[in-house]
């Protein structure tokens, strides 16, 4: 089956996964959609506009983002040895987990502000034991910022990099200052902008007001579909057992598997919260939970010793995937 395909083939893996990815994103590339931008995030609306009208151009760039951030995801878990694994599993969980929504194949702001929370986590978890970390605690605070300019609710990162210097260094002031100067840095030139251009008020409109207090946002407005209520079914049944292989992997890994475990666990806590201050509720705004999810479900998966469950429960999510595209 699949599973055991990729855990055992990584050089076949190589030619699989983007065929993999092809299959599940034929609906997109065949019903390309233009997304949105009122009250999006300024970089996000600058990007958009700029190719709204080549709506097939914009699936593909979603497509190359998110196959680039499965490898990239799958490298992290590698060279910070998050999870002892040579597979090309943890990619494919991630391809998967960002196809779960067709707001994804239309360049969903997640899709561009997760790259940057990749690299912001990299590099932050590459300060683990070194002197001195200023690059390192500049160019986290930097990444996060940026992926804020593209999605908002992003901004809520900056305490998994305060977090990481406490789980991952010993306390050092100047870090930490430097940390604000790198998080803080763009976000001047961008106010600056807006100011110049007098647009200050649009951008605390779309920053602030609608992200965080828009009157739209309603817990009863919630209404998802039988195939979305499965989806989220079959996300906990896999959450469920991965916690288990989690709390496991807590127990036994060495001293910097644990502390970057821990750092995902925030890292899904501040995932979760970040869906409080979305545009609207809405069930894609889950796939921002997509990164720690991945590592989590992927070391579930390549552990389990009931390999028939991890293929039934592999299965079972993609079989959604395409559920959620030809009948939502």
């Amino acid at each position: 089956m699949l599973i055991g395909f990729i855990k055992y083939n990584r050089s076949l893996s190589v030619v699989v996964l983007p065929i993999a990815m092809i299959a599940l994103w034929l609906y997109g590339f065949f019903h390309p959609v233009v997304p949105l931008t009122e009250h999006s995030a300024p970089l996000y609306k600058l990007i958009i506009t700029g190719i709204e009208g080549f709506p097939f151009l914009i699936t593909l760039i979603s497509f190359i983002l998110i196959f680039c951030e499965a490898l990239l995801i799958n490298y992290i878990i590698q060279k910070n040895e998050i999870i002892n694994t040579t597979s090309f599993l943890p990619a494919l969980v991630y391809m998967v987990l960002m196809s779960l929504q067709p707001e994804m194949f239309s360049l969903h702001p997640i899709v561009i502000a997760n790259l940057f929370m990749l690299f912001a986590l990299h590099t932050l978890m590459q300060s683990y034991k070194k002197e001195t970390s200023y690059s390192q605690a500049f160019d986290t605070g930097l990444f996060i910022s940026l992926g804020a300019m593209f999605y908002i609710p992003s901004i809520v990162f900056i305490l998994l990099l305060w977090i990481g210097l406490i789980l991952l260094r010993p306390f050092v002031w100047r870090e930490w200052v430097i940390s604000f100067i790198g998080f803080f840095l763009p976000w001047i030139f961008i106010v600056f902008y807006y100011f110049w251009n007098d647009k200050l008020d649009t951008l605390e409109y779309d920053a602030l007001y609608y992200t965080i207090v828009t009157p739209q946002k309603s817990f009863n407005a919630i209404n998802f579909s039988y195939e979305e209520y499965a989806q989220i079914g079959i996300l906990l049944i896999a959450l469920f057992f991965s916690s288990g292989r989690l709390l496991s992997d807590l127990s036994k890994g060495t001293v910097r598997t644990r502390s970057n475990l821990f750092l995902m666990i925030y890292f899904f806590l501040l995932a979760f919260i970040s869906i409080f201050l979305a545009p609207d509720y809405s069930i894609s705004y889950l796939s921002f939970l997509s990164v720690p999810f991945t590592i989590f479900f992927s070391s579930f998966l390549l552990f389990i010793k009931k390999q028939w469950m991890a293929e039934l429960l592999f299965l079972l999510l993609i079989i959604s995937v395409f559920l959620n595209q030809f009948i939502n």
